[in-house]
């Protein structure tokens, strides 16, 4: 009833969607300073509290001021329709070999995956939801209620889920990550909270595997959300096969789409997450690489990401 309440009203929904890699259903530009530039494949979370998004540019690129009110628009590839925007605040940089990532946090958003009424709908559930689980647990981190709202307009575009494995010393862990994402760049953008065990443990280790799973996995990669709460795990806990990387022999999924590994160059506290900047080590695909994997998305419940 509940889902065919949803698909009645079209009220929208955050969730996994299984796409393949990279997805190619939304486009993502920048724009307000000069030219519109394509920023599909090079724009990242950097922090959830306050809400900051990175775009890697280069070097002698001018970073985009306050006053030419940069933004990134989200639309169709297909159709071109709009779907949505956020309205970009410089946040500084960091400033890299030959390139300089660029911060900004978000200071509002629309959304055009539906109607204004059933976004306002969505929106006040959201609230009520958020409201429930602090209340359940006040230790919850908590975003403020514009800042979810332009966290469901950045995620308009597809973003993958991957599998990250890291271990230093007697201590090892893997958990999903979606905050994650390439730049315009030799690097590799991640970010994690602050309060997870994990954050220190990447940036003690300072290389990780990154697995892309099939979307089949998507039950598998939820039950290891709780091994953001842990310092360290018992590999043979895992619920499926693994078996080393290439070149870190990290623990890894058997059943991975394509593994990454790479080693931190770069890390900064940006508001309530820690961010690192990777470079890429190896790249290795499996034979299944073109099946579907695990994205999360926000969408129109009858305009679901398809390919």
């Amino acid at each position: 009833m509940k889902q065919l309440l949803r698909w009645a009203l079209n009220l929208p929904r955050y969730g996994p969607v299984a796409l393949k890699d990279p997805q190619s259903t939304v486009e993502v530009w920048l724009e307000g300073p000069e030219a519109p530039r394509d920023v599909t494949a090079n724009n990242v979370v950097a922090s959830l509290r306050p809400f900051t998004v990175g775009i890697m540019l280069g070097e002698s690129a001018p970073p985009p001021s306050e006053e030419q009110k940069p933004r990134l628009c989200f639309r169709d590839r297909s159709s071109q329709r709009l779907l949505g925007v956020l309205h970009l605040s410089p946040a500084g940089a960091i400033a890299l070999p030959g390139y300089r990532f660029c911060l900004f946090e978000i200071k509002s958003c629309e959304n055009y995956c539906v109607s204004r009424l059933q976004m306002r709908a969505y929106d006040l559930r959201e609230q009520w939801r958020a409201e429930r689980r602090q209340h359940r647990n006040p230790h919850n981190f908590r975003m403020s209620h514009e800042g979810i709202r332009c966290s469901h307009a950045f995620y308009i575009c597809p973003r993958p889920v991957v599998l990250v494995t890291v271990e230093h010393g007697v201590s090892g862990n893997m958990f999903p990550m979606d905050l994650i994402g390439p730049t315009d760049s030799p690097w590799f953008s991640m970010a994690l909270r602050l309060t997870s065990p994990a954050a220190e443990l990447m940036r003690q280790s300072r290389r990780m595997a990154l697995a892309s799973v099939p979307f089949s996995y998507k039950e598998f990669a939820y039950r290891l959300g709780e091994h953001h709460c842990k310092a360290s795990i018992d590999w043979n806990s895992l619920p499926f096969p693994f078996e080393p990387s290439p070149q870190f022999h990290l623990p890894v999924a058997k059943a991975a789409l394509r593994t990454r590994e790479v080693q931190v160059e770069e890390c900064r506290t940006v508001g309530s997450h820690m961010l690192f900047l990777t470079s890429l080590v190896s790249d290795t695909h499996s034979e299944q690489a073109r099946e579907k994997q695990l994205f999360h998305a926000f969408y129109g419940t009858r305009h679901s990401p398809k390919e």
